[in-house]
């Protein structure tokens, strides 16, 4: 799984990375715990999935996706799989980071579990510092919720899958909850001085993809109602049917 990460990253971001640069990703301060154990199970293998239940006497039919019909790994469930959910949430991961950078990298296994070692870069060559962090915020709860959905569906819907329309506002939920938290920590002062979490770095890593920005202060951390979101899922234009005349 190490050298998925390695060659995905490699592919994706031009960037050469060692199992150890691999394993103190996992420690980054972007992640939140349950994010941070998903993604660490994922490199151990340590999912209850596919093969695991194959080794279980009577288990094995719960290696099988059911909606696919092929032996369940980590990779099929956050990419490949055909239920409702996976492609939903990264077209919508897609479409809210085009608001702020123009090249969208390829989503794979690697990506995913190694998203903390993207690397964006200016024209003069320095990181920039916000993208990066959105990228990793962005694809760590992303695959966090398709594995949410999975599980619920698997275990404690019968195989139903949530409809398009419960993908989509739990998507920009998490999302949404996690600006709320930035914004939170950006707020409150640590050991009476500096706030927790640096505001400048909360204004460029949300920069450009909140919901009616223009109208929004430079300085709009203490706004009750900043989103994001609504973009990312386009409201269809209404048809328009041809006037039929009377024969």
């Amino acid at each position: 799984m190490l050298d998925v990460v390695r060659k995905d990253v490699e592919f994706a971001f031009g960037r050469y990375v060692t199992d150890a640069d691999i394993w103190l990703a996992l420690t980054a301060r972007d992640l939140l715990p349950r994010t941070a154990q998903f993604l660490w199970k994922g490199l151990h293998k340590a999912h209850r999935i596919g093969n695991y239940w194959n080794h279980i006497p009577e288990c094995g039919d719960r290696a099988i996706c059911q909606e696919c019909g092929v032996l369940e790994d980590l990779e099929h469930i956050l990419i490949r799989c055909t239920s409702p959910g996976q492609s939903i949430i990264w077209q919508a991961t897609e479409t809210l980071w085009r608001e702020k950078e123009e090249e969208w990298p390829l989503v794979s296994l690697g990506t995913v579990l190694g998203c903390c070692l993207a690397e964006f870069r200016d024209e003069k060559g320095k990181a920039k510092q916000g993208t990066q962090r959105l990228y990793r915020i962005l694809m760590s709860k992303s695959a966090y919720l398709i594995w949410k959905l999975r599980n619920e569906r698997v275990i404690s819907r019968d195989g139903t899958p949530a409809t398009d329309e419960e993908i989509k506002n739990r998507w920009k939920y998490h999302i949404n909850q996690r600006l709320q938290v930035d914004m939170t920590l950006a707020r409150r002062p640590r050991l009476g001085k500096h706030p927790a979490l640096a505001p400048l770095l909360v204004l460029t890593t949300w920069s450009r993809i909140l919901d009616n920005e223009q109208s929004l202060p430079a300085d709009w951390l203490r706004e009750p109602r900043v989103l994001v979101g609504s973009r990312a899922f386009p409201q269809a234009r209404p048809r328009r049917h041809r006037s039929q005349g009377i024969g």
